[in-house]
């Protein structure tokens, strides 16, 4: 883990300024899209520790295997939309495949593990810190290494990506995850790796668009209740735009998706 030092910070974005990075990729983009990034805002946080990168294979199957794919009564991970598998009841993966993060995971199951390893999962505040914040320019980087995009800098959509969306410019030579920590040009002012791109990543924080207009201004925890949960980073599968840091999107708790991991945080001692 990385520490992350308390203090002020900002987070969230313009819609219009999204949407018109959007369109540098793609055609239709909306500022709608977008909406729930406004307003702009100064947030003062505590310091806490965060992963370095993204949980693997290799540390998510020790889980399952003492937890038997059981988080508090939810699906922990669907095999279909992971690398691993099990077989008589041990849950197995490529040993190629270790280093890659885990994929297929429910927000339950990112939870539960991270309480499993004596953490938590970061709020969407600690996790646009550690993505975006330079404190030594006292500024928040539009991507993790700075304004303007890199596509050599992340896992995206690019030539390797089979994918209508797929960006022709670019080839990091995975069609789908890579190993945790491949791009150390892209990481962030922290030190931290995959904070763009690979796989969206699970935050604690419940969902809601309009929140960014009422959150506290210290420790921000998220709404006390929602539908569904909050993903951040962009993935494997996106075009670049959406791996810029203050984009955030819902995902039903229950969901579990090839694109979607996590990483978890910790409180000081």
């Amino acid at each position: 883990m990385i520490l992350i030092p308390g203090g002020f910070s900002q987070m969230g974005a313009a819609a219009d300024d999204l949407a018109a990075e959007c369109a540098l990729f793609r055609e239709g983009c909306q500022s709608d899209w977008f909406r729930a990034s406004e307003p702009a805002h100064s947030v003062l946080l505590s310091r806490y520790y965060i992963d370095a990168h993204e949980v693997t294979n290799e540390a998510f199957i020790e889980f399952l295997n003492q937890t038997d794919n059981d988080c508090g009564g939810q699906s922990c991970l669907s095999p279909e939309q992971s690398q691993l598998t099990s077989e008589s009841g041990t849950w197995q993966l490529p040993e190629e495949l270790a280093a890659h993060p885990v994929t297929g995971v429910t927000w339950y199951g990112a939870a539960a593990f991270c309480l499993w390893r004596e953490a938590r999962l970061p709020t969407e505040a600690e996790w646009e810190k550690a993505a975006a914040w330079d404190a030594d320019g006292a500024v928040a980087r539009r991507y993790p290494w700075g304004d303007e995009f890199d596509g050599q800098a992340l896992n995206f959509c690019d030539a390797a990506c089979d994918e209508p969306q797929a960006d022709a410019d670019h080839n990091d030579t995975f069609a789908g995850t890579a190993p945790v920590a491949s791009f150390p040009g892209g990481r962030s002012a922290y030190g931290l790796y995959d904070m763009a791109g690979n796989v969206w990543e699970w935050v604690g924080d419940w969902y809601d668009p309009a929140y960014y207009e009422v959150s506290a201004a210290a420790n921000p925890p998220g709404p006390e209740t929602g539908e569904e949960r909050t993903v951040r980073g962009g993935s494997w599968f996106d075009t670049g735009n959406f791996t810029a840091s203050a984009i955030r999107f819902p995902s039903s708790p229950d969901n579990a998706d090839k694109t979607i991991g996590f990483r978890c945080a910790a409180d000081l001692p």
